[in-house]
């Protein structure tokens, strides 16, 4: 391989290389904001969780103050709805925990495959170093080789 040919390899894994560093970052841009999306929903959760048990102390605790039929329907009716609330906010939960998930799994693929990529932009920078070094070696041969002055015939 000439050495330009070995230029122009070096060129496209650094841009490989770059390109597998950015789609990585973004990448974790991703996870930290799915993260913060479930703890957001995990926080949500836990207040309405709250909320329900304070709820529910205040309508168990308003039996003493004698609830009519109408008024006892009526308010587990409410508790229904907020258990039916806290199902739809166990799901997003659940959702948000799957989706954080699979965007870890995806930024593990993406920083395995931008460290094969720095290996390779690795090799090829060794690679035509090597080679960049050997032809001037062979240049500085060259160049010693004629300013050795030729023996003079006839002397030996």
């Amino acid at each position: 391989m000439k050495t330009n040919d070995l230029r122009t390899l070096q060129a496209l894994r650094q841009l490989r290389e770059q390109r597998a560093a950015s789609q990585l970052a973004a990448q974790q841009q991703r996870c930290s904001d799915t993260h913060h999306a479930l703890n957001d929903a995990r926080d949500k959760l836990h207040l309405h969780r709250e909320s329900l048990a304070r709820e529910a102390e205040r309508i168990y605790g308003s039996f003493s103050d004698g609830l009519s039929i109408n008024a006892w329907h009526a308010a587990q009716e409410h508790l229904n709805e907020l258990a039916g609330s806290r199902r739809q906010l166990e799901e997003s939960v659940e959702q948000a925990a799957q989706l954080f998930e699979v965007q870890e799994q995806e930024r593990e693929v993406f920083r395995a495959a931008r460290m094969a990529r720095q290996r390779q932009a690795d090799a090829c920078d060794s690679l035509l170093e090597g080679r960049l070094r050997s032809e001037r070696r062979a240049g500085e041969s060259r160049d010693d080789a004629d300013d050795v002055p030729a023996a003079p015939r006839g002397a030996a």
